[in-house]
């Protein structure tokens, strides 16, 4: 029977060899909050583009960041047929309602009334997924060509809607060329400042 003080040392050796031939997944820090330098969207690898804190007034409300395939130029990144996912790390408790209402408001703000009558069945089944969310929680807006725009929530899918038209549109309170929810976040992510 081998000695147990040198079990222990050749099993703990074996161990950490196992660890440190893990993959390890790169990050950046943004604002004091770390995104994956990659994800992937139905086994394709999309890298982070940029990503930005945005305010309201004094508040610091989420960091963001925009995943999308690097051949997409900045003036295509809302109409691209191609994933991309919008990552939003909120720094501070928002409720669903709150989110149902920015972002009708938004889209009202952005789109004409035929383009949201035409959208009001998917959009009344998104904007029932929302979930009440604080400080740390993440919500992703991830768009799957074939398939639909997803939201998830701390990486669980709540929900998929139907349609490349609806995820242009709903990308679009953030990424709408004209009337985003704000400019300088805009056009970090896209890669335009």
């Amino acid at each position: 029977m081998r000695p147990r003080h040198r079990i222990i040392p050749a099993a703990l050796t074996l161990v950490l060899a196992l660890f440190l031939a893990l993959p390890t997944q790169a990050e950046t820090e943004i604002s004091g909050v770390t995104f994956a330098d990659t994800i992937t969207i139905d086994d394709t690898e999309i890298p982070l583009r940029a990503g930005r804190l945005y305010r309201y007034t004094v508040f610091r409300v989420y960091v963001g960041a925009l995943y999308i395939p690097e051949d997409v130029k900045p003036d295509a990144v809302l109409t691209a047929d191609v994933p991309k996912r919008l990552e939003l790390e909120y720094l501070r408790a928002i409720s669903a309602d709150d989110f149902r209402r920015s972002g009708n408001r938004l889209l009202e703000d952005q789109q004409d009334e035929e383009t949201l009558d035409a959208m009001a069945d998917r959009l009344e089944t998104f904007n029932a997924a929302y979930r009440d969310m604080e400080a740390g929680d993440r919500y992703a807006l991830e768009y799957r060509p074939g398939h639909g725009t997803r939201l998830l929530q701390n990486g669980t899918q709540l929900v998929e809607v139907p349609g490349a038209d609806f995820a242009e549109i709903y990308f679009g309170i953030w990424l709408h060329p004209e009337n985003p929810l704000s400019r300088r976040f805009r056009d970090t992510l896209i890669g335009e400042s």
